[in-house]
């Protein structure tokens, strides 16, 4: 019913052609038959400076990580574990440094063009240079990781996190604009851990979008001011939903940034 994010209308073959060539498992096989699994998902906010929180993400079961957030030069305060790097084409990481060999790549395809990327880091082929001009920055062109460690995220959960959970509008055909109907990455990643894992925890989320100067990223020099620019992601919407869940304890808030009680302080 739906193209990309939401479906694989029209890529249903390809699809299938591609996934012929990746496991039929989720996760490799230790994690899979553990009884209870502990996720910690690692969001990019910059709340997590000095926070030190990083020997306590690399005790998480499966540690999700954000398209290009670095470990290399933070692992005081964001570990050291990555089982689970979650990425569109143009958010994957440049530095190979960035790549383990025992994580997980999990594409996450938001237009038609991104599965040919897929396929081409799978394979290690090149992508045909006309189909650049379809990305909205440069990306990777190789990706070190095996095709045994790739996976593509299941547009149905993409579906239930936006239309379900979130309860935005259908989504409408439109040739040069976007509703804002896309969750962001944190908050798909979050909505799979909720399917992987018996026990959620979450580091690095919340922003404090009244600080337009404030850093956005732990790791850039991005100000909040960046995510008005946003126009596809209703952020207000996702915190509040955030805020529910570590209020009813559904998932905890490692780094105290969903509700930012600090922001409200003057200094």
């Amino acid at each position: 019913k739906y193209p990309p994010p939401f479906g694989f209308r029209d890529l249903l073959e390809k699809i299938r052609d591609l996934v012929r060539l990746l496991p039929e498992y989720d996760l490799p096989a230790g994690l899979q038959s553990k009884q209870c699994k502990r996720c910690g998902v690692v969001g990019s906010s910059s709340v997590l400076h000095g926070l030190k929180l990083g020997s306590t993400l690399n005790h998480f079961d499966i540690v999700i990580r954000l398209n290009d957030a670095p470990v290399r030069g933070y692992t005081n305060d964001v570990g050291n574990r990555t089982t689970i790097r979650m990425t569109y084409p143009e958010g994957a990481p440049w530095s190979q440094d960035e790549y383990f060999p025992n994580s997980l790549f999990v594409a996450v395809l938001f237009k038609s063009v991104d599965f040919a990327w897929v396929k081409a880091m799978v394979k290690n082929e090149s992508l045909p240079l006309w189909m650049h001009l379809f990305f909205w920055q440069k990306v990777v062109m190789k990706i070190p990781v095996s095709p045994r460690k790739f996976r593509i995220l299941n547009p149905i959960l993409v579906k239930e996190t936006a239309l379900d959970i979130l309860q935005y509008s259908e989504p409408q055909a439109r040739l040069f604009s976007w509703d804002q109907n896309r969750p962001t990455m944190g908050m798909l990643a979050v909505v799979l851990a909720t399917h992987l894992c018996d026990e959620v925890s979450l580091a690095g989320f919340g922003y404090d979008l009244r600080h337009p100067d404030a850093p956005l990223h732990y790791y850039d020099s991005l100000c909040m001011m960046a995510m008005k620019w946003q126009i596809m992601h209703n952020v207000t919407r996702e915190t509040q939903f955030l805020q529910t869940l570590v209020r009813e304890g559904a998932v905890s808030d490692l780094s105290g940034g969903i509700y930012c009680d600090f922001c409200e302080k003057p200094g």
